[in-house]
């Protein structure tokens, strides 16, 4: 953990148990720059999508008393605005499970809607009304697909089951039974003692304040702050009977749906020595923050990461390496980031500097992550960016360090495609279909070429 704050400017907090043993409490960067006040354990963020595994929880101790069935529908629970709708036979499994069909919100942040109307404070019954519209992309049941407005109806069901709002439910059923004191649901005129204030950075790496999304927006879906203690109470209530009686902890667990149960992501890990892992994870990312809680029940194992500097990439890696580690993958310290070296070069000094500082890393360069992914990652990320003549450049590199990866050479057709120079893309392509006669992306592009040219 040292290495990734060292080497890759991890910033926030990180907490590894095994077996009821903390076996890490780390705090890393700064809770606030302006200030250099420093994060610490007690520290509270915001956790994003993280809040999906506690309200599913929640929702789940609904349908143990019998307020709530997985089989009852939107148009049962919520007739004033589904009934008799497409979306009126959506039950409670498939929101649960991300197979409702509803039509979601926009997935970038970068979208107008986040721009605008997420600026906006909204009663829940509002919300849903304005922009969880009876609109099914497909019939409910047939199709996974990761969904914002499906958790936010769950937080509806709940206060209309209980009679309660849900943060009052959330208190009241999962914080204070599993000691949860410095949790809650976020609301924009809180003053939160130890809250961690979120960042993020501009593309040429400058620290910036992040968006502004009002909070009544992300609720059921996204709401909740907390600490990592707190979700490591949250982790050891969940093997007792204080949440969730074992047969319906177990039925949240399975998958019913590509890898995903009720409210987690649902694996199986494949180990270093051939044996497979069960793993139970959710990540969380809002603007500011990032968040990532893995849990594994054999050892019961917990691996906690809260991140204040929006760092998506980066806690995801740390995550499943730690896991790995906690279960037998020999430790590696991170590698730097060609990333955070070369792209505010590119912004700031152009191209030529880009390839200079590249270049010039000499033996230095081994402490870089210099995998087919890292290239990837940031090849993309450029080209993205309208930084098309360094997005090239980078895949080159990636070429050059792995000329046996068919993805390489077909990432690098794709970028020598959109700067024009198509016999380059054309022979790229052609790569990577000899060295992986399977891809259906380099014969889709070189057919896509090919009747462009007629």
């Amino acid at each position: 953990m040292d290495s990734y704050a060292d080497r890759r400017g991890f910033n926030g907090t990180v907490l590894v148990a095994r077996e009821g043993n903390v076996l890490l409490r780390a705090s890393y960067g700064q809770a606030n720059v302006e200030w250099s006040v420093p994060n610490r354990m007690e520290g509270r963020y915001r956790i994003g999508s993280l809040t999906k595994p506690l309200v599913a929880t929640l929702t789940l101790q609904l349908v143990e008393q019998g307020r709530l069935r997985l089989d009852g529908t939107l148009g049962e629970y919520l007739p004033e605005l589904y009934a008799a709708t497409p979306s009126a036979s959506v039950t409670v499994a498939q929101l649960l499970s991300h197979t409702s069909g509803i039509a979601d919100l926009p997935a970038r942040y970068t979208d107008d809607w986040w721009l605008t109307s997420a600026r906006r404070s909204y009663v829940p019954m509002e919300f849903a009304r304005l922009w969880i519209k009876p609109t099914q992309l497909e019939a409910p049941g047939q199709q996974w697909r990761y969904n914002n407005n499906g958790f936010f109806l769950l937080g509806l069901l709940i206060e209309k089951a209980t009679g309660q709002t849900l943060a009052r439910n959330l208190q009241d059923r999962i914080f204070a039974p599993a000691g949860m004191a410095s949790s809650g649901l976020f609301a924009d005129a809180a003053v939160l003692k130890d809250f961690a204030q979120g960042y993020t950075r501009t593309p040429d790496g400058k620290l910036v304040y992040p968006q502004w999304i009002d909070p009544s927006v992300s609720y059921a879906a996204a709401g909740i702050y907390t600490t990592a203690e707190d979700l490591y109470r949250f982790d050891r209530a969940l093997y007792g009977s204080g949440l969730l009686h074992e047969d319906m902890r177990r039925t949240m667990l399975q998958v019913h749906a590509s890898s995903y149960g009720f409210g987690w992501g649902v694996e199986q890990w494949k180990l270093a020595d051939g044996s497979t892992l069960p793993v139970a994870s959710h990540t969380g990312s809002v603007p500011g923050y990032q968040s990532y809680y893995l849990r594994s029940e054999p050892h019961q194992d917990a691996v906690i990461i809260l991140d204040n500097f929006w760092q998506g990439a980066l806690v995801a890696a740390m995550g499943n390496d730690l896991m790995e580690v906690l279960n037998g993958k020999p430790m590696q310290l991170a590698k730097r980031s060609l990333d955070d070296l070369l792209t505010p070069i590119v912004y700031n000094e152009g191209l030529q500097a880009m390839t200079k500082a590249y270049e010039g890393l000499g033996a230095r360069g081994a402490e870089y992550d210099r995998s087919e992914r890292g290239f990837n990652v940031l090849g993309y990320k450029l080209l993205r960016a309208g930084k098309q003549d360094a997005a090239v450049r980078v895949f080159e590199w990636g070429v050059a360090e792995h000329p046996d990866a068919a993805n390489a050479h077909d990432s690098l057709g794709e970028a020598y495609r959109v700067v024009g120079r198509l016999d380059a893309a054309r022979s790229s392509y052609q790569m990577a279909l000899t060295l992986d006669p399977t891809s259906k992306s380099a014969p889709a592009a070189l057919a896509e070429m090919a009747a462009s040219s007629k």
